[in-house]
């Protein structure tokens, strides 16, 4: 600033003169008096002094939304319709919410219906979460809907849309929606079989988890409202099921372990709910899966610690973690949870067909989930612990007869992890193959794993991912019949003494049998050609 003198003596700020053409373009000082004389820079070098540039605005750039509306505003020509969209959101709290619970329900509508949604970025990176789930189910089949989405929308923009917003607002999500867009988003890499997309929408969670502390409620700001309580519960322990379920199908760590853990377990009913009945409860069903699966967790861990002497030896450590060994997976976690698991209400024992009354659905989705996590967990510790046959074998059967009274509309729904899970019994079963057994053991053998191939095919138009599972286990039935014949060339007895089929090698080791799983099981790009080829035809 240039400082003059007021009439009264006072020092008043005036603008510096703007500086020519030639003076701006060399970055030079402009002297001159005002802007209707040359300068005198231009002056002493003998050249023409001008002033025809114009000046760019000062102070920060105006936002693109400002002139079109935020960045959140929908527009019905990329967005679709207000129809189409509730049609979405409608097909995600029928189809999807009695699993992935944690969008309060009666809360999202009533802001919706009113027009309150989306208002911020991060509720419309949860609003376009939510649509890219359920338009991405729809176009596969997974879901049924009255619209054509395949046709109406790309379920494509919406899965971009959630991407951009969450990955612009801030590295790591600090707000509760932001948190349920991120976990919304590994559903939706997990139905399109989009591995990185999962690992990387699961590191941004972990980091927010670490970073907010949120795997201690007594560590949670004070100021939250029940309800919100409630979907940070829920919001917690359904990525820890999913959390668990990677790890057993892809052989990864657990990053947040259940006994580090000190959130307690959802307790408040939806509205609907607690003017309903008790017998359309659901939640306490929902509950129990996620006890299933932190006895899950701990199988899982003995299995990979049954190979970690060797590893041990390795690290040169002066610390054993040997103890960690040192209980019994029936007694500490299959006992108590079959206790739990007889003591249910017969709604999560059985599952009836899919009607209007959405609570009685919901507890048939609790039915299908726990019965077959339920035999997951009692097959796992049986071959943990060295079980007999008969008993693995038994918990197969009882899966088939099981599962088979569950209305295929549950099992579609419930999509990859049902097939993941279903098929996993059959490749825990080949195990067996080549451990020393009477040769009716392995005919009984064959003929259960056959049993779940066929189950599996018999589910393949409701569930087209079940197509390679049991091809996958038609192999090892084939690989057994070719045992069986070789045997019987070589007179070897029916009955009595086992046979072991190995001769001199090593059959497999039962703590290998995750890992070799995470190989045989069906996953992630291969499962959509597949999907893609059905719904062509």
């Amino acid at each position: 600033m240039v400082d003059n003198l007021t009439p009264n003596g006072e020092r008043k700020g005036t603008r510096i003169t703007k500086a020519c053409d030639s003076c701006h373009r060399r970055g030079r000082r402009c002297r001159a008096q005002d802007d209707r004389t040359p300068c005198r820079t231009c002056i002493d070098a003998g050249i023409v002094c001008t002033r025809n540039r114009i000046p760019s605005k000062r102070g920060p750039k105006p936002r693109q939304h400002a002139q079109f509306g935020p960045i959140w505003a929908l527009d019905p020509s990329k967005h679709g319709s207000r129809a189409l969209l509730t049609t979405l959101i409608r097909s995600f709290f029928d189809f999807v919410y009695p699993i992935v619970n944690y969008v309060h329900e009666d809360s999202f509508m009533d802001q919706w219906t009113n027009g309150q949604l989306p208002n911020s970025p991060s509720s419309y990176a949860l609003l376009m979460a939510m649509c890219a789930l359920s338009a991405f189910r729809i176009k596969y089949g997974i879901e049924p809907s009255a619209l054509d989405v395949s046709q109406n929308v790309d379920p494509d923009f919406y899965l971009d849309e959630a991407l951009r917003t969450t990955q612009s607002t801030s590295p790591v999500p600090r707000d509760k929606e932001s948190l349920q867009a991120l976990g919304l988003l590994c559903m939706t890499a997990l139905e399109i079989g989009n591995g990185s997309l999962l690992q990387c929408q699961l590191g941004y969670y972990h980091a927010a988890i670490a970073d907010q502390n949120l795997y201690d409620e007594r560590r949670w700001p004070p100021a939250l409202s029940a309800i919100e309580k409630e979907e940070y519960r829920r919001l917690y322990w359904h990525l820890y099921r999913l959390e668990v379920h990677m790890a057993l199908v892809m052989g990864h760590a657990i990053r947040c372990p259940e006994i580090q853990s000190m959130v307690s377990y959802p307790s408040l009913a939806d509205q609907q709910d607690a003017r309903s009945t008790t017998e359309s409860e659901w939640l306490s069903g929902w509950n129990f899966v996620t006890d299933l699966y932190r006895g899950l967790e701990h199988v899982l861990t003995k299995f990979r610690l049954h190979g970690m002497p060797g590893y041990q030896s390795q690290r040169k450590g002066f610390l054993s973690t040997s103890f960690l060994l040192d209980f019994d997976l029936n007694e500490r976690i299959l006992q108590p949870l079959t206790e739990a698991f007889e003591n249910l209400p017969t709604r999560f024992k059985t599952a009836p067909p899919l009607t209007s009354n959405v609570n009685a659905n919901r507890c048939g989705f609790q039915a299908a989930n726990i019965v077959c996590t339920y035999q997951l967990v009692r097959m796992v510790c049986y071959t943990s612990n060295k079980a007999t046959f008969h008993q693995a074998c038994r918990t197969a059967l009882d899966l088939i007869e099981q599962i088979s009274s569950i209305p295929l509309e549950y099992l579609r729904a419930m999509s990859l992890a049902a097939v993941q899970e279903i098929s996993g019994f059959g490749h825990i079963l080949s195990h067996f193959i080549g451990k020393e057994l009477p040769m009716s053991d392995y005919q009984d053998l064959r003929d259960v794993i056959l049993c779940m191939a066929e189950f599996l095919e018999s589910l393949h138009t409701d569930l087209p991912y079940a197509i390679r599972a049991s091809a996958r286990l038609r192999e090892c039935v084939n690989r057994i019949s070719g045992l069986i014949d070789q045997s019987t060339a070589h007179t070897f007895p029916t009955s009595g003494p086992p046979v072991n089929f190995f001769g001199d090698s090593q059959a497999p080791e039962h703590s290998e049998m995750i890992l070799d799983w995470r190989d045989d099981t069906p996953w992630l790009d291969e499962w959509l050609d597949s999907v893609a080829s059905i719904n062509h035809n």
